[in-house]
């Protein structure tokens, strides 16, 4: 911030918006674009996605110790619902936590399914996310609240 003058806008934006996934491969903050550069063998691209992957796994080992094991590992929003790569990235090496994926199911999936081999410990899932819902419902919990509607109106 100090050497290169930057304001807090322009700190945040560089931290929020031009770092991570697009900081790394120079590409693009967009997993389908990381993965297909990778695909195209770049090299930038597959250094992203293995520190992502790898990021992803400390998280999953860390969840994991601090609650004895797993009973299902859950993938979804837009990176865990629709990449398959990473979902099979993330799997890989985690058989001694009872993790078992079937790789026909996990290409094919298109969400609210499992995608772990029957014999798994561990259920792999993918699951829509659905945020609008929880959205609405929440909204609805604020509205629907006694003595809460005519507050929140009064409010503005």
């Amino acid at each position: 911030m100090r050497d290169q003058k930057l304001s807090g806008e322009q700190l945040d934006d560089l931290l929020n918006k031009k770092s991570g996934l697009l900081g790394i491969s120079g590409i693009s903050s967009d997993m389908r674009e990381i993965v297909a550069a990778i695909k195209q063998g770049n090299r930038r691209a597959k250094l992203a996605f293995d520190i992502f992957v790898h990021r992803l796994r400390i998280g999953i080992g860390a969840m994991a110790a601090s609650m004895g094991g797993l009973d299902a590992l859950v993938f979804t929003a837009g990176i865990g619902e629709n990449s398959a790569e990473v979902r099979a990235a993330a799997c890989a090496g985690l058989e001694f936590l009872g993790v078992q994926l079937d790789p026909a199911k996990n290409l094919t999936s298109r969400g609210d399914e499992e995608i772990s081999v029957s014999a798994s410990r561990v259920r792999v899932v993918v699951l829509k996310a659905q945020e609008d819902w929880a959205i609405a419902k929440e909204c609805w919990k604020l509205l629907t609240w006694p003595g809460a509607g005519a507050g929140l109106l009064a409010r503005k």
